[in-house]
């Protein structure tokens, strides 16, 4: 620690908790990806935040993982602050989406502003009120990543067409400028999607971006693309056990 007491750390004493998003259509296997960290001893006992009512995909599959229907932004803040308390034994949180997140904090945002202000129309947020949503989504986003414990994400995916160009990309489905800042939020982004493959349809997770998706892996230790990918398979990548 320097003179001014500010907490300096090496490198290799910094957090080794694991955060990482994965983005793509719906139904395309996202949710069962992050079921599947109840595979991983290191990652037991998850919490898993159903904002899209879609924990259905990962019932049986993984019926030891905790599910919480978070149906508003205040429940939402709710299990972060019982999450942030610390009594609990949750090594793991799977936020389950942001993209449905989002949404319920502009529903939130909107309910705030219908109470001084009921002649306006609640459908349709101003200026104001986007900045409003992409801040508390900004600040919710490293909250949830910051908690001493691992903690995953599922976004939608939304394509991006630059009129300049005419190149259409893939990037996570948030509002604003979130959709591109939030690679920088977490140590790994990666998009999910389905390709033929010798005739058969084949779940494709892309790790790193290319001229038409964005994609990040900070670790460096993912391939490009993994087939059909688990959580387990990840973990190994990433802590640097796969053979």
């Amino acid at each position: 620690m320097c003179s001014s007491d500010l907490p300096i750390l090496r490198a290799s004493e910094a957090s080794q908790y694991f955060n990482f998003m994965v983005y793509g259509e719906s139904g395309v296997g996202k949710t069962r990806l992050l079921g599947s960290c109840d595979e991983i001893p290191e990652l037991r006992k998850i919490l898993f935040l159903d904002i899209e009512g879609g924990t259905r995909s990962i019932r049986d599959l993984y019926p030891n993982v905790d599910t919480v229907r978070t149906d508003s932004w205040k429940k939402i803040a709710d299990v972060f602050e019982f999450l942030k308390a610390g009594a609990h034994d949750y090594t793991t949180v799977c936020v389950d989406s942001l993209s449905e997140m989002q949404k319920f904090n502009m529903t939130q945002v909107m309910k705030d502003l219908m109470s001084t202000r009921p002649d306006l129309d609640a459908d349709i947020p101003g200026m104001r009120e986007w900045g409003k949503n992409l801040e508390q989504m900004r600040k919710y986003v490293r909250l949830f990543r910051d908690l001493p414990m691992n903690t995953m994400f599922t976004c939608l995916v939304q394509k991006d067409k630059d009129q300049k160009t005419g190149v259409t990309t893939s990037l996570p489905g948030l509002s604003g400028k979130l959709a591109r800042e939030i690679t920088a939020f977490l140590d790994i982004v990666c998009m999910m999607y389905v390709k033929e493959v010798e005739g058969k349809q084949e779940r494709m997770l892309l790790t790193g971006s290319t001229a038409t998706a964005i994609a990040k892996d900070r670790t460096g230790l993912m391939p490009m693309v993994i087939v059909n990918p688990t959580m387990p398979e990840i973990y190994k990548y990433v802590m640097g056990k796969k053979e």
